[in-house]
């Protein structure tokens, strides 16, 4: 009997602080409201919760008659996940507290290459970082990667990464320096993971994610689906035309990442800020480009949409740059070479603008945590 109680009691530990991490702001009157318990029990486990410094008191709500409510919220800052970003010559580091957002940041050049002196310079680097934004060792979760290219599916082996030449590099490589665990992410992954949760989505959708070189995800079920070996959602590398003469990295010709990606728009030397300039300023070769581009970002989301029937984000780097007009073009475009034209969009513009590998790497540790509590 005694055991059936303590884990009832664990229950409504966790439900009431799932609740509260939810809600962001609510009273005792409201938890005992909607998880049907009673005002001592929800006041019990409140103390817990602030004893564990997992919650805390965060002003009172506007009351016409009598005592105002006290307001709990989650503490926030006593815990964060870091995430990271590697790419040839820089790094990218997002520090995220539990409600995911962002803390302090940083980016530094740091020419990558696969042995022990780059990870232990990254280690130096990445304890700078916390030491200077005065994050405490033992409050820190853990550290995501985000790496151009397919992992594991416990996140600890590097299985192809062609564009570092990265495969079979492991956690232990970076991990040996940190006293955190380490985790790896493929970066599409946490482009997808950066947009669903930030934006409270939990729509199936598929994610494509374009910068330097093109990414996609797709989640279901609100959970990323990478597939039994970890290669779902790799759609860069469909085939637009095998005769075509881009070749991929991926050693292959015509892959949708050689016609979609911004490294397929720019020329060489060129930066996406001096294309976009050119494109606002009505140079005629840019907007042909930009013409050539869109068409074929049509035909791959026509593609992409064919294999999944669902809602489709373009996500990235690219949509600092974007707005919804491209979307009205992308829709009209498709609707011109489609098999099944439909009569809504399912088109949609991400919302994470600024380092979303980074801020996508950090967040499964912060899932993790509070499913756990």
């Amino acid at each position: 009997m005694g055991g059936i109680m303590d884990r009832n009691s664990n229950d409504n530990y966790s439900r009431i602080f799932n609740l509260i991490y939810q809600r962001e702001k609510i009273s005792k009157q409201e938890i005992a409201l909607e998880l049907n318990l009673s005002l001592p029990t929800v006041s019990s486990n409140l103390t817990e919760l602030k004893k564990n410094k997992l919650i805390r008191i965060g002003g009172k709500f506007e009351s016409q008659v009598g005592r105002r409510a006290k307001a709990y919220s989650v503490s926030a800052n006593t815990h964060v996940s870091l995430g990271i970003e590697i790419f040839k010559e820089h790094v990218t580091i997002s520090a995220l507290d539990l409600n995911g957002k962002e803390t302090a940041t940083a980016t530094e050049k740091l020419s990558y290459s696969n042995d022990d002196a780059y990870f232990k310079k990254l280690a130096t680097w990445i304890n700078s970082f916390t030491d200077k934004n005065k994050l405490a060792d033992k409050h820190i979760l853990g550290i995501g990667m985000g790496v151009q290219g397919l992992v594991s599916h416990d996140g600890q082996i590097v299985l192809w990464g062609k564009i570092l030449e990265s495969t079979g590099l492991t956690t232990e490589s970076l991990g040996k320096y940190l006293p955190y665990p380490v985790s790896f992410y493929h970066d599409a992954d946490c482009v997808a993971a950066a947009e669903q949760f930030l934006t409270n989505s939990h729509q199936d959708t598929t994610y494509l994610s374009i910068g330097e070189h093109l990414g996609t995800a797709i989640v279901i079920n609100n959970r990323i689906y990478s597939g039994e070996n970890g290669r779902s959602g790799t759609m860069e590398h469909i085939t637009l035309n095998t005769q075509s003469d881009r070749e991929c990295y991926c050693g292959r010709h015509g892959c949708i990442e050689t016609y979609c990606s911004m490294s397929s728009l720019l020329n060489e030397d060129e930066s996406i800020e001096d294309f976009m300039a050119s494109l606002k300023a009505g140079d005629e070769e840019t907007q042909q480009r930009w013409h050539v581009y869109l068409n074929f970002l049509a035909e791959a989301i026509n593609n992409l949409h064919m294999f999944l029937d669902n809602r489709l984000v373009i996500a990235g780097e690219l949509i600092r740059y974007l707005d919804s007009s491209v979307i009205k073009d992308l829709d009209q475009r498709i609707r011109n070479i489609t098999a099944f034209p439909e009569d809504h969009s399912y088109l949609s513009l991400g919302m994470v603008t600024a380092r979303p590998v980074a801020i996508g790497a950090a967040i499964p540790r912060i899932e993790s945590f509070v499913e756990s509590i």
